[in-house]
C-alpha cells in the first residue's frame, strides 16, 4: 500500500457504513458508525483513491476561487432557469441588508467584507425564493401526474434533497432551485412516489420508472454528481463525500 492521504476520523453513532468527506477546511474525513474497526480505515482509503485524488483536485480549484465564490456576483437558479444579478456596497453596519431594486436583481449592502454575514444573507434569499416557486413547481407535477398531496413544506436541509411523511406530506430543500431542471424533477417525483409507496420497495421503484423512465440515470447523477451545483457561498465549505 502506497502513501495514504492525510485524513481524520470521526466515529457516529449515526452511521450506518462508513463515508469518506472531503471540505476545503476539513480536508478528508472518515465517518466511521461507533464501534467500527479503525485498523479498515487505511484499506478504504486506498481502494477510493482514485475518488480521493478526484475531489482533491476539485478542492483545490475550489481554493484558488475562494473569495469569488464566497461573494458571488451572479446566483443561478437552473431549476426555474432564473440568472439573479449581485452587488455589493460597503457601508459602516456590522450587518448587511438584501434589496431588490430590480427583476432579478440583488443589492447587498452592509459589512460586506463578511461572508459569513454575506452567506446568511443570500441563504435567507434561497429559502424565501424557494417557498414561493418549488411548491407551485411540485403541485403541478402532482397534477400532471395524478398524485394527491397533503401538505408542501420547504426547508434548508443540509444533506437531504427531499423528504416525504406517512401521511402524504412532502418538504423539499431548498437547494433544490439550484439543481438543473430535470434532477429537480426527479426529486419531486420520487417524492410524490411516497405517497403511494412509503418505502424504496420493487413497487416504489416501479412507479418511479412509469413516470420518469430515466429515472436510473438521474438517480444516479444525483447521487454523484447534484452536489457541484451547491455552490460554495451557501455552504460555506466545498463538500464531497463518498
Amino acid at each position: 500500500m502506497t502513501d495514504l492521504p492525510q485524513y481524520t476520523i470521526r466515529e457516529s453513532v449515526r452511521a450506518k457504513h462508513v463515508i469518506l468527506k472531503i471540505s476545503v477546511h476539513d480536508g478528508l474525513v472518515v465517518v466511521v458508525p461507533y464501534g467500527f474497526d479503525v485498523r479498515r480505515v487505511p484499506k478504504i482509503i486506498d481502494e477510493k483513491r482514485e475518488w480521493i485524488d478526484r475531489e482533491s483536485k476539485r478542492i483545490e480549484q475550489r481554493r484558488n476561487t475562494l473569495d469569488t465564490e464566497l461573494a458571488p456576483r451572479k446566483i443561478l437558479l437552473r431549476a426555474i432557469n432564473e440568472e439573479w444579478m449581485v452587488a455589493y456596497e460597503q457601508n459602516h453596519s456590522s450587518r448587511i441588508a438584501i434589496a431588490i431594486p430590480r427583476e432579478r436583481r440583488l443589492t447587498l449592502s452592509g459589512n460586506t467584507a463578511d461572508h459569513a454575514l454575506i452567506r446568511r444573507a443570500l441563504r435567507s434569499f434561497l429559502i424565501a425564493k424557494a417557498r414561493m416557486d418549488l411548491p407551485g413547481l411540485l403541485l403541478s407535477l402532482a397534477d400532471e401526474h395524478g398524485f394527491v398531496v397533503t401538505k408542501v413544506s420547504v426547508r434548508f436541509q443540509k444533506t437531504r434533497w427531499g423528504t416525504c411523511s406517512t401521511q402524504g406530506a412532502i418538504s423539499l430543500n431548498a437547494k433544490l432551485l439550484l439543481l438543473p431542471r430535470d434532477l429537480a424533477d426527479y426529486v419531486i417525483i420520487h417524492e410524490l412516489c411516497h405517497t403511494v409507496h412509503h418505502n424504496h420497495s420493487t413497487d416504489f421503484w416501479r412507479l418511479v420508472q412509469e413516470h420518469l423512465p430515466q429515472t436510473q440515470t438521474l438517480r444516479r447523477t444525483l447521487l454523484d454528481d447534484a452536489w457541484r451545483f451547491v455552490p460554495l457561498w451557501l455552504e460555506g465549505q466545498y463538500k464531497g463525500s463518498r
